[in-house]
């Protein structure tokens, strides 16, 4: 009895190893195990891991594991075969794709930061095109003091802007520019200018340098000066949207949103000059013309990748605005009677185009430094250039017809640094 228990024991180990082994080469062979569906075999998956699915490795799309397309990001080389180190260095079957960069020598994904802060170096040598002389030295003699001759300069100001991700592919962004010191003045004496050093040598064109009516305070001149002051000041609320072009290094954003502009200047004549053939009094011609622009601006900008963390752009952002300006002549002449001042109002629509070129180098994980130009364009405004020429070319001092039809042209270098949280 013993011996028929042990011999059935033997056989029912044996034939549970049987049913074991068979079991296990089912499952190797796709048959799949009990609650867990078919298990793919060897021909199913290929030998080596496969990010994108099937189709990536045939060119196609890449899928994830819902079979829904991904969206790779911008880089400079396309995925390539890597070495397969059991194979004598040879490229492998080309199915190993890589989203991550982890094995990828060379990665450029779009353009973004999180702040970006610059200094801004812009110069308006037009902002006087047209204007004359505002000086002769003796009557009908050599012109001089040319306000165009003072706009070369590169005035500093600065710009800040900070991005907001509110959506896959979307941002919000905030943008401020100010340069607070746009300005020049220059001063002529009649003993440093006329010959032998003679003084009262000095006529205005408003008397048609000194041909003409003499004006008391201004004709008959000892000294001349001229100074401009001006602020430019831009806040802008931008939404982007992101896109990535048949090439993966080049990408970009469209930009939609409000623009709010403002240009102040002020530009005084001031004189000293007889009022006899003994005294002297000074006068003080004054432009001052304030513009407030506010509308809706789009545009875009596109990036390329040269090379890892170095990408070259450029943007372009155009708006029609509604402009308020208010502009004040004003005259203070030695004897109160011939003092005046005029304030003119208006609303207008008017137009503002940006572009700019810039380059991005990224030098830490987190920071990059930008460098680039810009150019900002504004038409239809009341500028104190060209309400200034009006006056010169008219020889009339006391002129308050405004002209609404200025323009303006900053351009100029920029540089600061980029961060991204």
């Amino acid at each position: 009895m013993t011996f028929l228990f042990s011999r059935t024991m033997r056989w029912t180990a044996a034939l549970a190893l049987v049913a074991v082994a068979a079991q296990s080469l089912h499952a190797q062979q796709g048959g799949g195990m009990a609650g867990y569906g078919p298990v793919p075999g060897p021909q199913a998956f290929p030998a080596s891991p496969l990010a994108g699915g099937p189709a990536a490795a045939g060119g196609g799309a890449y899928m994830d594991a819902h079979g829904q397309p991904i969206i790779l990001p911008a880089q400079y080389g396309a995925p390539m075969g890597y070495a397969d180190p059991m194979s004598g260095g040879m490229p492998d079957d080309g199915m190993l794709a890589d989203f991550g960069g982890y094995s990828m020598p060379d990665q450029v994904g779009p353009h973004y930061f999180d702040v970006a802060v610059d200094s801004v170096f812009l110069q308006n040598n037009d902002s006087f095109q047209g204007a004359g002389a505002l000086a002769s030295i003796g009557a009908a003699g050599p012109l001089t003091l040319f306000p165009s001759n003072y706009t070369d300069d590169y005035e500093a100001g600065w710009k800040i802007a900070a991005r907001l991700d509110i959506g896959p592919l979307s941002v919000f962004e905030a943008t401020y520019m100010g340069l607070y010191d746009l300005g020049f003045a220059a001063t002529i004496n009649s003993v440093d200018v006329a010959p032998g050093g003679a003084d009262f040598q000095l006529f205005s064109p408003f008397s048609d340098f000194g041909t003409g009516t003499l004006i008391p305070g201004v004709d008959d001149g000892q000294t001349y000066s001229i100074t401009y002051d001006g602020e430019l000041q831009s806040t802008e609320f931008t939404y982007r949207r992101y896109w990535v072009g048949n090439n993966p290094r080049v990408s970009g954003t469209y930009l939609a949103g409000f623009r709010y502009v403002r240009l102040n200047e002020t530009f005084r004549y001031d004189t000293v000059g007889l009022v006899t053939s003994v005294a002297t009094d000074s006068a003080s011609r004054l432009w001052d013309g304030d513009n407030e622009m506010l509308g809706f601006q789009f545009g875009g900008d596109g990036w390329i990748g040269l090379r890892q963390g170095l990408r070259l752009g450029g943007e372009t952002k155009v708006g029609v605005y509604n402009n308020h300006y208010v502009f004040q002549n004003a005259g203070d002449l030695p004897g109160d009677a011939d003092d005046f001042s005029n304030v003119t109002k208006g609303d207008q629509v008017s137009f503002i185009g940006e572009a700019n070129v810039m380059m991005v180098a990224d030098i830490l994980p987190s920071w990059s430094l930008k460098g680039g130009y810009q150019v900002l364009y504004m038409s239809s405004l009341a500028t104190v250039g060209i309400n200034a020429a009006d006056a010169i070319a008219a020889q009339d001092y006391s002129l308050s017809v405004v002209n609404s039809q200025g323009d303006a042209l900053y351009h100029g270098f920029f540089g600061g640094l980029e961060y991204v949280w």
